[in-house]
């Protein structure tokens, strides 16, 4: 379903389309992921962002008739929790958007900061493993959130291609986190737990 557009995608998860549910987390859950780690320097709750966006996703599938962008929805999702999660574990978090780790004394590094540094080296010990190619077309598209279309005219390639690259990179960088570190296991698992409820 990698080819499909986000207006097909949005339209199948309504009918309770399982695929089509995968095939967007695979396309925006790096992304997701990003975007909220921009917010909460940690990782396990810039995780638990990505989860409950996706299960709250899956749970109103019945009630997106007045989405527009799959994206937009999604990405303003993500915003609105971490706005949610700081307000209210304020005092739970490590640091929010504007404090960055050089800020803080080193006598305060904690686990979070720790296993966040982890994190960054896995990530980018997996994207390097990726080809060259695969490997720009997924930090266009994550790291600098680029649309395909803008990464086939950045790059002078066709739109397919550039839909192949990131659905097979994002695929591959999943399976390394979850091989490598762990990460994003509980949100596969969450997935799994739905799909049997449902």
């Amino acid at each position: 379903m990698y080819d499909l557009s986000d207006t097909i995608l949005l339209q199948k998860i309504r009918i309770g389309c399982e695929k089509a549910f995968r095939e967007v987390y695979d396309r925006y859950h790096v992304q997701m992921f990003y975007i909220a780690k921009k917010y909460i320097k940690d990782t396990t709750l810039a995780e638990d962002v990505v989860q409950d966006v996706f299960v709250k996703l899956w749970e109103k599938k019945h009630k997106l008739d007045h989405v527009q962008s799959l994206k937009g929805y999604l990405f303003t999702m993500v915003r609105n929790h971490v706005l949610n999660m700081i307000r209210d574990r304020k005092s739970d978090l490590i640091s929010i958007s504007g404090v960055s780790e050089k800020k803080l004394p080193a006598h305060n590094l904690t686990e979070e900061n720790l296993q966040y540094s982890e994190y960054e080296t896995i990530l980018k010990r997996g994207i390097s493993e990726l080809s060259d190619r695969k490997r720009e077309v997924f930090e266009l598209r994550t790291k600098r959130g680029l649309t395909n279309a803008e990464v086939a005219e950045l790059l002078q390639i066709h739109v397919r291609t550039v839909k192949t690259h990131y659905y097979n990179s994002s695929k591959f960088i999943r399976t390394y986190l979850k091989n490598h570190a762990g990460i994003l296991t509980f949100l596969i698992v969450c997935l799994q737990a739905i799909f049997l409820k449902s």
